[in-house]
């Protein structure tokens, strides 16, 4: 992607964007392949257009893929080099996690960084209380920068995704905060790798691996093409996946909620490739 076309992406991806309907694009693609998805939507990240949509209204849980919205909040809210110091809070998350040790101190980024790239739930707990003090305070945040960016049907309890009563989103709500996302310089950067390390207080070294499968090169279901962007899984929301990709100049994303089948890469690398016209 060039200067000039990012450029303009990302004017589009400021808040307030409107996200055209189907597109004469749409309508010249073949059927889409199949998924089982409870909830889809596929679309052009840089027109807007949706290319495809099922049930992209339906309010569910996302899990880890609202990390992305605990992202954006941080960056826009708190200079990455400030100080992030564990607490026995943070340090209890549970299922997936860096194994934070309570009293340590991190750069806020390379929290930031674990949270994105490896989903750890107790950096994104820290994260949440040195942005805003506690973790409920940093949810609000969420919830308002959520609907200052259009998503009408969502409402966050939490920055990890974890679930929690009264916690929701749409697949329709997370294309435009991954629409906004994908746009953000420094967001950008993290959600494409598939590793990165980051340095311990201790002196160690922690390599962070991505849960994308679609972004890890000895993956049997790596894409080339793609450039992120955020997994999920809970027993209530399913398996959940924000893709995207880019290729000969088209980006586009696709957001999968409540997969049942493992075949979720699969499926989702199939609706990328078929909006790229690939198939």
């Amino acid at each position: 992607m060039n200067r000039r076309t990012l450029l303009r992406s990302a004017a589009l991806a400021m808040p307030g964007a409107v996200l055209l309907p189907h597109s004469a694009r749409a309508a010249a693609l073949p059927p889409p392949p199949a998924t089982s998805a409870k909830a889809c939507l596929v679309l052009d990240a840089v027109g807007g257009q949706i290319l495809f949509e099922r049930n992209a209204d339906e309010r569910r849980a996302v899990a880890s893929t609202q990390k992305l919205v605990s992202a954006l909040v941080c960056v826009e809210s708190t200079p990455l080099d400030r100080t992030a110091i564990v607490s026995a809070y943070d340090a209890a998350a549970e299922p997936h996690k860096m194994y934070l040790k309570a009293g340590e101190q991190y750069p806020l980024k390379s929290l930031l960084q674990a949270m994105l790239i490896e989903s750890c739930n107790d950096a994104a707990r820290c994260v949440a209380r040195t942005c805003a003090t506690s973790e409920p305070a940093f949810a609000v945040w969420m919830t308002r920068r959520a609907q200052q960016l259009g998503m009408k049907n969502s409402q966050f309890k939490n920055a990890s995704g974890l679930p929690a009563e009264g916690q929701f989103s749409t697949a329709r709500d997370m294309s435009l905060i991954a629409r906004t996302v994908l746009f953000n310089n420094m967001l950008r950067s993290i959600v494409c790798r598939h590793q990165l390390t980051i340095a311990r207080p201790d002196g160690r070294s922690k390599l962070l691996t991505t849960t994308n499968h679609l972004l890890r090169p000895n993956s049997p279901f790596f894409l080339p093409h793609c450039i992120g962007m955020k997994t999920g899984y809970t027993n209530l929301a399913g398996k959940c996946l924000i893709s995207a990709a880019n290729y000969r100049g088209h980006t586009i994303i696709c957001v999968m909620l409540g997969n049942p089948s493992k075949f979720i890469w699969k499926e989702s690398a199939a609706l990328l490739n078929w909006a790229l016209g690939l198939t």
